[in-house]
């Protein structure tokens, strides 16, 4: 089983490397759910048409996003989507997942079904619970693999295969019967890895 997100890297800390590239205009304070302090939060206008887009400090394979909200006064997020590129800017981005977010004050993890490489993200805030003027968002954590990660992961695979089709060998050596000679892929090097980043669901520019 993976590691409790508590135990797991946040790429999307500002003292990770992440930083905010851009948002809707009307937002105030949006770097501040990158630093991890609640009593900080991102401002907007509930009827703004509201965004967010990121930086993550190197490529990153993605498999959850986690959102907090602590403010009291505000209504919080509801429906809201991820995407993901390659670069920035841009006008094709790739979706990672919708989601929705409950209305509630403790951290909410969001799993993508298939996690995907990104750079970049964006975050797209659709709708929100209860009908305050004002919308909040207090922290956003982003965890995945580095290409690093993922081709370690990738040969730790491999050897596993390994020992186990050569225990299942010297058993049948040992029966006295035949074992057929297996084939195992080679691991793709981390160059291939990293390329495959670009794949993704395509969504217009938004």
């Amino acid at each position: 089983l993976p590691p409790p997100l508590s135990q797991r890297f946040n790429y999307g800390a500002f003292d990770a490397g992440a930083r905010l590239v851009q948002a809707n205009p009307e937002a105030k304070g949006s770097g501040a759910i990158l630093k991890g302090d609640k009593d900080a939060y991102m401002l907007n206008p509930c009827s703004a048409r509201k965004w967010v887009v990121i930086a993550l400090p190197e490529d990153i394979k993605v498999d959850v996003v986690s959102l907090s909200n602590h403010e009291l006064f505000a209504s919080s997020v509801r429906e809201w989507q991820l995407l993901g590129s390659m670069k920035y800017p841009t006008e094709l981005w790739f979706e990672l997942g919708k989601f929705e977010a409950a209305d509630s004050k403790l951290r909410q993890p969001f799993y993508l079904s298939q996690p995907n490489w990104a750079r970049y993200l964006k975050l797209r805030f659709i709708s929100h619970h209860r009908s305050e003027h004002y919308c909040t968002l207090s922290q956003l954590a982003v965890f995945g693999q580095t290409v690093m990660d993922d081709f370690s992961e990738s040969m730790e695979l491999q050897r596993e295969n390994l020992e186990d089709m050569r225990a299942r060998v010297q058993s049948a050596a040992a029966g006295g019967g035949e074992a057929a000679t297996p084939t195992v892929a080679a691991p793709a090097p981390a160059v291939a890895v990293a390329a495959a980043a670009g794949t993704g669901t395509a969504a217009a520019a938004v």
